[in-house]
């Protein structure tokens, strides 16, 4: 007789991890830090049941961001106390890598995975993006499929990081001025009020106005740290004697304090005969200061109506616009006034400089590659000034 032979099938122990379908991990692609600051980095999943371990590799800029590979910790989803992580940076190339891992799977539920605190370089400035370049999560060795895929180059698991304002500490200023000696520097008496001038944020596009005050001067406070473009309203009265744009970028707690405009005096129209007497003079008195910004009002008024010189009071007409009718009741700009009238300094150097005022001057001109020209166009402005 013959026993059939009794089968036994061998049991087989199944990982709990085979049974999970996929994880998504990614790093967030909103997330936000100042100038100089810490933004905290997390590498997201959204189940961690069964893992164990991780690795993570990603890529950043070097230029915008900064990382300390001990300052890596592990994320919410571990906890363990016997946690380890190990991370390598090579800030040269901006790679990172982690490897992270405890001794029990963990339960299921979302968190993160690593926190990395990346520190932005104090020469970004406000509006900047950066990409935080996921290229590789192996989890569990690979047993735990992880989907999408992260890849070199732009993929959905990439993060990013915009650059935003801080507290406001910075601040941009200069001086409006009449270069009468040509010595391209802004002294105490060549500051030209009432000047507008526009700071406008590159990156966001944000402008802010101010008018320079009686000595010329200008300030934009509480700024964050960005690249500014500033532009000067050019006075209508002056001649150029530069650019009206420049363009600055301040960083974390920086003040910049010379950003000029430079002009070379006044155009001889303009150049009011009260501007010699001692009712205005000295030069950077109230009364000097409310006399230009009359100046500049009725350059304004002239350059936008009849785009003709304005017309003055009777005390205040200049030459370029001065009939014959009306020469009893003032003199001619650039000549001298009877000596009772005219300040002290004036009189001086109206005396021994009367010989080379230029008598015929085109108005209109405008050379600001050419200073020795614009310098004898002025030359009636540079007496009084």
């Amino acid at each position: 007789m013959h026993m059939k032979k009794k089968r036994s099938r061998s049991l087989t122990v199944q990982p709990l991890e085979s049974r999970r379908l996929l994880a998504a991990v990614d790093i967030p692609d909103d997330l936000t830090g100042d100038v100089s600051a810490l933004v905290s980095v997390p590498v997201n999943i959204d189940d961690a049941a069964a893992v164990r371990g991780a690795e993570i590799r990603l890529s950043y800029d070097t230029d915008l961001l900064d990382l300390d590979p001990d300052a890596i910790t592990a994320g919410s989803v571990w906890t363990g106390l016997d946690t380890q992580v190990t991370a390598s940076v090579d800030d040269a190339a901006g790679t990172v890598t982690i490897f992270i891992a405890a001794s029990a799977a963990l339960p299921t539920g979302s968190g993160s995975l690593v926190i990395l605190p990346f520190s932005i370089a104090g020469t970004a400035t406000v509006g900047d993006t950066t990409v935080l370049d996921l290229t590789e999560v192996s989890l569990n060795e690979g047993q735990i499929p992880v989907t999408p895929t992260p890849v070199p180059g732009s993929d959905a698991t990439d993060g990013l990081i915009t650059v935003t304002g801080n507290s406001g500490n910075e601040s941009i200023g200069g001086f409006v001025y009449a270069d009468t000696n040509t010595n391209n520097t802004p002294e105490l008496v060549e500051g030209i009020p009432g000047v507008v001038i526009t700071l406008t944020n590159v990156a966001t596009g944000e402008t802010l106005q101010t008018t320079t005050d009686a000595t010329g001067r200008y300030d934009f406070a509480d700024l964050s740290p960005a690249t500014y473009r500033i532009e000067e309203s050019q006075p209508i009265a002056y001649l150029e004697g530069g650019v009206n744009e420049l363009s600055v970028t301040i960083v974390v707690d920086q003040t910049i304090a010379d950003q000029n405009f430079r002009e070379l005096g006044l155009l001889p129209q303009y150049v009011y005969n009260r501007l010699h007497t001692t009712v205005v003079q000295p030069v950077g008195s109230t009364a000097w200061t409310d006399t230009i910004l009359q100046i500049n009002t009725d350059a304004a008024a002239t350059d936008t109506t009849t785009n003709t010189p304005a017309v003055a009071s009777n005390t205040d007409q200049s030459s370029s616009t001065q009939t014959a009718s009306d020469q009893s009741q003032a003199a001619p700009a650039g000549e001298p006034l009877p000596e009772l009238e005219l300040s002290p300094v004036t009189a001086r150097l109206l005396s021994s400089q009367s010989q080379v005022v230029p008598v015929n001057v085109e108005s209109g001109q405008r050379k600001t590659d050419d200073d020795a020209v614009a310098r004898d166009q002025a030359l009636a402005s540079m007496l009084i000034w």
